[in-house]
């Protein structure tokens, strides 16, 4: 599973899947000036797990900017690859 998430500027956000070499198979219609500067690139395993790993991390990540002075238990759940 190849996809790229980012965020319109009225807060919607796009998913798009890639390809291999990383180009949207289906691309959204949407001018790279009306996109925030965020993108986040998923490689993973197209299965239920990955999916769920995928919807814990962007839960994680939401809770850690919208409230970012409370500190909160980090929940367990499934190791990610990081590719760097």
């Amino acid at each position: 599973m190849h996809r790229r998430y980012t965020i319109h500027r009225d807060g919607d956000l796009l998913v798009e899947d890639l390809d291999a070499n990383g180009k949207p198979i289906d691309p959204e219609p949407v001018a790279a000036e009306d996109r925030l500067p965020v993108e986040v690139v998923v490689l993973s395993p197209d299965d239920v797990d990955s999916k769920a790993a995928l919807l814990d991390l962007l839960e994680l990540a939401h809770e850690m900017e919208s409230n970012p002075d409370e500190q909160k238990p980090v929940k367990k759940g499934h190791k990610l690859d990081v590719i760097s």
